[in-house]
């Protein structure tokens, strides 16, 4: 029973590899041809931000990009056309989830961006906390970052690991550092790697420095935490305002204006 099955699973194998991964890969290769260089290294930062979501490069997300929107606009032609009295109609609402599909590709870049970095920003103070007391623990700053990483999974932990892959490829520390700061979306973020390289460079304890920053992420994360907990009043208002109000209105002046008209009448 297993045979039959894993010949048949190496026939698809063998059809995509033989005739839609060629295709692909040519079409993704005229898209980017003819794409200017900023707007790849644009999509490029974008998608590094979003942490590189299916393990798109910036040409695979392009040719999605372009490539499911014509697909569900030729879909829906197909299938609606012919039982449909108006074609017209058709076109259009196909051109309507064509134009959606194709921005919610934008949206669902901009929103896994977003979240990735709330993400970091949440690691920041346990990260640095464990990374200080490697640090006093006697650890190098490198085997210290090493030893974090491997210990929490997050956002934050493979962006450093990836600086430590290119410190292994030939990279400064110094280098490597700014890269990641430059990669990571969050403003915070950068102002802490900022003060790490400073005092990597300038030969300060960092030990000293590490407890200096956590003290100020988590101050920040108390002051973003009281902001958010201001705003909720005002945020609750809308859907007061929209679904409560009315509801309530209905109930309490309904049966007065019931017996008005009854009255009246």
């Amino acid at each position: 029973m297993s045979r039959p099955k894993e010949e048949e699973d190496r026939k698809n194998r063998t059809f995509y590899v033989r005739l839609i991964r060629p295709v692909l890969l040519k079409m993704r290769l005229l898209i980017v041809g003819r794409l200017p260089k900023h707007k790849m290294a644009q999509i490029d930062r974008r998608l590094q931000a979003a942490g590189y979501p299916l393990g798109m490069s910036a040409g695979d997300f392009v040719l999605l990009q372009l490539f499911l929107p014509v697909t569900l606009f030729i879909l829906f032609l197909l299938l609606f056309v012919p039982a449909a009295e108006e074609t017209a109609k058709v076109v259009i609402l196909s051109a309507i989830v064509a134009i959606f599909t194709y921005s919610y590709t934008n949206y669902y870049l901009a929103a896994k961006g977003k979240q990735r970095t709330k993400l970091i920003d949440k690691a920041m103070p346990d990260f640095f906390d464990m990374l200080n007391v490697s640090i006093e623990a006697g650890m190098g700053l490198d085997g210290a970052l090493k030893k974090v990483c491997s210990q929490m999974d997050s956002p934050l932990s493979q962006e450093f690991l990836s600086s430590l892959e290119d410190m292994k490829l030939g990279k400064s520390r110094k280098q490597a550092f700014i890269e990641l700061r430059d990669r990571v979306p969050s403003d915070f973020f950068k102002s802490v790697m900022s003060s790490i390289i400073q005092a990597d460079q300038m030969g300060i304890g960092m030990s000293k420095v590490l407890r200096t920053q956590t003290v100020r992420i988590r101050e920040k994360q108390r002051f973003t935490a009281k902001e958010q907990a201001m705003k909720a009043p005002v945020k609750m208002l809308i859907p007061m305002v929209l679904f409560i109000f009315p509801t309530l209105f209905i109930v309490l002046i309904g049966p007065v204006i019931v017996n008005l008209v009854m009255q009246f009448m």
